[in-house]
């Protein structure tokens, strides 16, 4: 009897996304699937479009063309629905100044009607993993950046979100952190979140990422599975940088 198989449900799904400005596309007819459990690099330098990619996926504006779809859910035509399957660091950081940290997590709670039992046990786990325990009374305002950045990732994490966007997570941590972030997210993956993170910097995800597509002025060119690259005796460094080379040297239009 032939056997079949069955391909993972695309948590993501962009179909020809795109977001122009004063005429020019910032993102163009961008398309990607991302496979449900996976850790997905968005990779590229600073322009390149990730994150107004991000905002789009996220609901936060709205494409010109196309759309994203999380688990099913289109974010122009079921955004409510969409939404509530997503966490999200954003780039900005965007804070409440005057809420301390716990507050913040209060807020998450309030907002997806989390049993009080539940978020206790998971708030608290959150801020010991993340370094947070001792400052969660600061005001968000007396956060240096790389507390504002970890208490928007346990606001993301908070509500065992299905699919997880990261806008450069890994910005502004010390490498202890960064590990221990790193172990977070794999730990999630393991437990079938979607992850999808941006990044410039190469050295940050090359043992984290699953799959990968590069990002050039909107477009991807590039993409695969990190797996392929190593049975290839290839590195995402390699494909990185093949992507942004011109006759041998750096094309410095696309350094960022």
């Amino acid at each position: 009897m032939k056997q079949t198989y069955s391909m993972p449900l695309a948590a993501i799904h962009l179909r020809n996304l795109t977001k122009r400005y004063a005429g020019s596309a910032v993102v163009n007819a961008l398309t990607l699937q991302v496979p449900e459990g996976s850790i997905y690099g968005f990779l590229g330098p600073n322009g390149a479009g990730k994150s107004t990619t991000i905002k789009m996926m996220t609901g936060m504006i709205s494409p010109d063309d196309g759309d994203a779809v999380i688990l099913g859910h289109s974010i122009r035509t079921d955004s409510l629905a969409a939404k509530r399957l997503i966490g999200v660091v954003p780039d900005n950081l965007a804070l409440f100044e005057y809420l301390s940290i716990r507050e913040h997590l209060d807020l998450i709670r309030s907002l997806f009607d989390l049993r009080e039992e539940a978020f206790l046990h998971r708030s608290s786990k959150l801020l010991h993993l993340l370094d947070l325990a001792d400052d969660s009374h600061k005001l968000a305002r007396h956060c240096s950046y790389g507390m504002r950045k970890k208490t928007c990732l346990a606001m993301a994490l908070l509500p065992n979100p299905k699919v997880l966007i990261l806008d450069e997570p890994f910005e502004g941590l010390d490498p202890v952190m960064t590990k221990t972030v790193k172990n977070a997210l794999k730990q999630a993956a393991a437990r079938g979140t979607t992850i999808f993170l941006t990044t410039h910097v190469l050295n940050a995800v090359t043992d984290l990422v699953e799959r990968y597509g590069i990002l050039r002025a909107g477009s991807i060119v590039a993409h695969g599975s990190t797996m392929d690259l190593a049975l290839q005796g290839s590195s995402l460094e390699d494909v990185y940088l093949r992507a942004f080379m011109v006759e041998g040297s750096l094309d410095l239009e696309w350094l960022g």
